[in-house]
């Protein structure tokens, strides 16, 4: 069995990140272990996307329905806004270096690279949004209402 110390290099600084990012924010103490591990498992789940479809922006989707869900989940398990996870969470699932590249795209004269980088950074961006909003919006429905509607 080979372990991928790279891999393994990669988790602990998308971690590592999202709990800094969080300490920056001033997230209470008790929930930096969970919002650390909502980042990481939202990189862990854009890795193994990409790893299968080859696609950033549907790594991204299913980077942020990840952490929409888990928001969500445990906001209401330790009474906290869902956004103190949310915010922490996206932080590796942000396209910063692609923002990057696009401006330098543009900076160096190369106006059509830069527009698809543009173009690819905004799907990325989008993609997260999209995927926080439909996990956020599945786990709020009061199912038990639209079910007990349904079996009238």
């Amino acid at each position: 069995m080979s372990i991928d110390w790279m891999l393994l290099i990669k988790l602990g600084f998308a971690f590592s990140a999202t709990v800094c990012y969080a300490i920056l924010y001033h997230v209470p103490k008790k929930a930096l272990l969970l919002v650390g591990l909502v980042g990481l498992g939202a990189w862990l789940t854009q890795y193994l996307a990409l790893q299968l479809w080859s696609s950033p922006v549907y790594a991204a989707f299913f980077g942020g329905v990840l952490v929409g869900a888990l928001s969500e989940k445990l906001a209401r398990k330790v009474l906290m806004p869902v956004t103190v996870f949310v915010v922490g969470g996206i932080v590796p699932l942000v396209p910063g270096s692609s923002a990057m590249a696009t401006m330098r795209e543009f900076v160096m004269g190369d106006y059509l690279e830069g527009l698809s980088r543009g173009t690819q950074t905004m799907l990325i961006a989008s993609a997260i949004s999209a995927g926080l909003v439909l996990a956020g919006s599945v786990l709020r429905t009061d199912w038990r209402g639209i079910l007990a509607r349904k079996n009238r």
